[in-house]
């Protein structure tokens, strides 16, 4: 019955998925081909509201069932086209802060599920920041196009995730995060030095940073003790050997006191009080 309900809900889901679909796109076809140039403001208004509302479904819908997370991702989503649709009837607002917004969009979709749990959910910190990093570079191509500060940006936005991964998170657990978080910093100030070498002397002259740095590890590594101090383990005796039967009573016929241990105990040590009735 229960099998019956479930594909049940799947058709449902799956015929107003395509009714959205084929309505969405005959939408956009007679409006690429101006059948609503006359409303063209309006139904700007009339769709962001539509995506408004699309958004607080999924919301709604998360929240009744707050175990489909994957239910922010779309919410988000639709929130954001909705933004992304109301900016564009500001005609003095260049499109590529507008473009950038959709990129902003998933990153705090991504955040919120984050935050939801941090430990499990660590992994959500890089395709959110990936996509604040993109929205940001699109963004700020509207002030600049000099390709050389945009990679710039754009590689040492992509380190910084890595880096913020590792110092939100379990050190022990996420220490590869530095590998191509480094990486890419290091990229990207390469990428910002080539041009400007000339003029700044620091700019010429800052690998010798990488270089001090890599002699510092190699001396770390060779002045480091080999090993450690050992963990010493102290393991319980197993009383079963150890002749706990009272005088006269066997030990099939008596049962266990309270405070008996009857097998190993690795890492930890036990201390057995004696009954002072004895």
């Amino acid at each position: 019955m229960a099998t019956q309900n479930r594909g049940e809900d799947n058709r449902i889901g799956g015929f107003t998925w395509a009714g959205a679909f084929v309505l969405g796109g005959l939408g956009l076809l007679l409006y690429n081909l101006g059948a609503f140039d006359a409303a063209k403001p309006w139904l700007q208004y009339i769709l962001a509201g539509l995506l408004g509302l699309g958004a607080i479904g999924f919301f709604a819908s998360y929240f009744s069932r707050m175990e489909n997370w994957w239910r922010l991702i779309p919410a988000w989503t639709l929130l954001t086209l909705a933004g992304m649709i109301y900016l564009t009837t500001i005609q003095s607002l260049d499109q590529r802060i507008t473009a950038g917004l959709l990129f902003v969009g998933q990153a705090l979709a991504f955040a919120h599920i984050y935050l939801l749990d941090r430990d499990e959910r660590w992994w959500a910190v890089i395709p959110g920041g990936f996509m604040l990093v993109l929205g940001g570079v699109i963004a700020l191509s509207s002030r600049t196009e000099n390709p050389d500060t945009l990679g710039t940006i754009l590689f040492i936005g992509l380190g910084g995730v890595f880096i913020l991964l590792y110092l939100l998170g379990r050190r022990t657990r996420l220490w590869w995060a530095l590998i191509p978080g480094v990486v890419l910093v290091v990229f990207g100030l390469f990428l910002f030095s080539v041009e400007r070498s000339q003029e700044n002397v620091f700019l010429r002259w800052w690998p010798l940073l990488l270089l001090l740095f890599g002699l510092f590890l190699g001396w770390r590594a060779v002045t480091r003790k080999p090993g450690g101090e050992k963990l010493s383990i102290n393991s319980a005796s197993n009383l079963s050997r150890q002749g706990t039967a009272k005088p006269g009573v066997t030990s099939a016929a008596q049962p266990p006191r309270l405070g008996e241990y009857k097998g190993p105990a690795p890492g930890a040590t036990v201390e057995v009080l004696t009954d002072p009735d004895d």
